[in-house]
Order: C-alpha cells, then sequence, then structure tokens
C-alpha cells in the first residue's frame, strides 16, 4: 500500500501462460514492466499488448485485467506522480531503457523489506523522468468502440482473429447493416474495418511468434493466403519482417534476465 506521495512499491511477478487477473484497479498510477513474454492489458475502451523491453502505464482508478497468452515475467510498480501530473490521467505505453529496468530491479529488492527507504523516493523521482523521454508510439492497441453491435465484432474478432468472413457477414450477424458497422468502426475505433482487422491479426501475430510459431504458420492460422502476403503486411505495420522482429524480442529476453 501506497503510504505517501514520494512512495514507491514493487514486485517482480512469474505466469504460466493462460493465466489471467479479473478486473481490479488500484488507488496509485501502476507501471507494468514485460520481462519475457507478453501480456494483454484490458480496459473498457480495448486492449494493450506489451512485448518484452516494454511497459504499460495504468492510471490509478482504471479498471483492467490482465492476460498471459504465454509464459511471462514482470515488474509491476505502483506510484503516485504528484497532483496536476496529466500523465495520471490515460494509459500509456513506453519503452524500457536500461536504467529504467535497473530502477525497477532495485525497487524489487528495497520493497521486499518492507520498509520505507529514501532510494525508494530517489527511484521514483528517476523513474518518472524516465517515463517523460521514452514514451512509445506503438500499434500495439486495439480499440474496441462503445456500442453493442461493433463490439459484438470486435469481441469475436479478437477471440478468432483468423475468422475470414466480411463485413458483410459480420454485420448481418451483429443485426446491423453493412454501412452502419462500416461507420462504427471509423467513428469508434478511429479506423476502417479492414485496418482494423489488420492490426489486431498482427498483434496476433506477435504473440504466436515470440511463443515460437512458424512464419508460415502463423500466417495461415491468421487467414493469411501466403507467407508473403502476411509478411508485407506485418512489415508495413511493424516496421520489421516476422523473423527479424522475433530474433529483436528474443534478444531482448536474453539479455534481461532477472535475479
Amino acid at each position: 500500500m501506497i503510504k505517501s506521495e514520494a512512495s514507491l512499491y514493487a514486485v517482480k511477478y512469474n505466469h504460466l501462460s493462460g493465466h489471467h487477473i479479473t478486473d481490479h484497479c488500484h488507488e496509485e498510477a501502476q507501471l507494468t514492466i514485460a520481462v519475457s513474454g507478453t501480456v494483454r492489458v484490458q480496459t473498457e475502451s480495448g486492449w494493450w499488448l506489451a512485448l518484452p523491453g516494454m511497459a504499460i502505464l495504468i492510471p490509478p482508478g482504471v479498471i483492467h485485467r490482465a492476460v498471459y497468452p504465454q509464459q511471462a515475467e514482470l515488474i509491476n510498480l505502483h506510484f503516485n506522480f504528484g497532483a496536476g501530473n496529466s500523465r495520471e490521467q490515460q494509459l500509456e505505453m513506453f519503452t524500457v531503457s536500461t536504467l529504467m529496468l535497473e530502477l525497477a530491479r532495485e525497487a524489487c529488492l528495497l520493497s521486499f523489506t518492507n520498509v520505507e527507504s529514501p532510494e525508494l523516493s530517489l527511484i521514483r523521482q528517476l523513474m518518472i523522468c524516465q517515463l517523460e523521454k521514452n514514451v512509445s508510439q506503438s500499434n500495439f492497441f486495439i480499440p474496441e468502440g462503445q456500442d453493442k453491435r461493433l463490439r459484438f465484432i470486435t469481441q469475436k474478432l479478437k477471440n478468432t482473429p483468423g475468422c475470414t468472413d466480411t463485413l458483410s457477414e459480420l454485420a448481418e450477424q451483429s443485426c446491423a447493416s453493412q454501412r452502419t458497422i462500416a461507420r462504427l468502426f471509423l467513428n469508434e475505433t478511429g479506423m476502417t474495418f479492414l485496418v482494423w482487422r489488420e492490426r489486431l491479426r498482427i498483434i496476433a501475430a506477435v504473440e504466436k511468434l515470440i511463443a515460437g510459431e512458424s512464419v508460415l504458420g502463423t500466417a495461415l492460422d491468421l487467414g493469411y493466403q501466403s507467407a508473403s502476403s502476411f509478411t508485407t503486411a506485418f512489415t508495413r505495420i511493424v516496421g520489421d519482417p516476422p523473423r527479424k522482429y522475433t530474433r529483436r524480442c528474443k534478444s531482448i529476453m536474453f539479455d534481461c534476465p532477472m535475479t
């Protein structure tokens, strides 16, 4: 429990594949650092995927849940930013620098003693400085919208990202017209249906690739006709081809061992 504005508390977790944590919220901000594996943080507005070397900041009072598609190691840090800091108002993703990771590790050790220390106050200040410098423009967020017809579709596709139903077929299943669903996607997610579905598939692909699945198997599972068409889409959204990106993620996992 945070006792003062200057306090910080950190704890390391190891979660098995398939583990999930139900809806809850915190009185203070929570920074979740993914050390290995992946973690989905889901809120009412959508869900974020944190990969190794990334962190998600969850503001105080925001109801969220966590899902671990594969075995994962993470560090959760709980602290307050201080009065008037707008960073406590929105969920954000960050790149984890070497300094940020080492600060989190040290905070875990100090928190384990269960004694408030001057070092924790200093770590909190340094961590806030790191967050100011390492905001990530991540594509790994999927908005779900609010309209119940739209959420019927987004939930279905999230559960089965390889689904090849057309927009017309999905609209019929949701008891709405194709025009209505197309408008809802644009208005409530900021993306067209095709752009939204492709981003969803690429995020699902990242999880599969990091878990060790092949490029071809991942492509076919997610509704692509070939590995080449999948690679083209993946590179356009992520910035690197699937194999190169996977190697980079695994090297981050290897370079960030927990002690």
